[in-house]
């Protein structure tokens, strides 16, 4: 099962689908995505768990078969790519990016970057370009996203200690 890397969300994500099927598979981490996709074109590994901006290129192109998402929802970049919760229930592994600001920014500057982000994440450019590279925006509030990051933490956090996952 290879990675970009020991501890990184493609990692756990692979994990995650081990502890909830009982399938046992080797790791193999990688210095990135290149690498690991490289090396499962070669055949030198047998599954890939890596991101999809990364390879949607080699899919597209007719040069890796993608056998499921690991999102929750199918993705717009690839309706017909069922999710791994279609056939192991409860399994979502989704990686999301958030703007941070220092702890005692002021909260009127927040909610200003707060409104600034979600204004750009309506544009329909902007979501159609999200599309392609096969994610989807997360607009909200600061409220919204902390408790994304709480229940997030939570989860790979138990996903990190029954597997004994480590950053590389």
């Amino acid at each position: 099962m290879a990675s970009s890397g020991s501890g990184s969300p493609p990692h756990v994500a692979g994990e995650l689908f081990k502890m909830m099927t009982g399938i046992k598979m080797t790791h193999v981490p990688y210095r990135g995505d290149v690498p690991a996709i490289t090396d499962l074109l070669a055949g030198q590994v047998q599954v890939y768990f890596g991101t999809l901006p990364a390879s949607i290129e080699y899919i597209k192109g007719g040069n890796l078969r993608p056998l499921a998402v690991t999102s929750a929802t199918r993705l717009r970049a690839l309706p017909d790519v069922p999710t791994i919760g279609e056939f192991l229930p409860g399994y979502e592994a989704t990686i999301w990016n958030g703007l941070n600001a220092p702890r005692k920014t002021p909260a009127e500057i927040v909610e200003k970057l707060n409104r600034a982000v979600n204004a750009a994440l309506a544009d329909s450019n902007l979501k159609a370009r999200i599309a392609e590279l096969g994610a989807t925006p997360l607009p909200g509030s600061p409220a919204d996203y902390a408790k994304l990051v709480a229940d997030e933490t939570e989860k790979w956090g138990k996903v990190v200690k029954m597997s004994g996952a480590t950053p590389g």
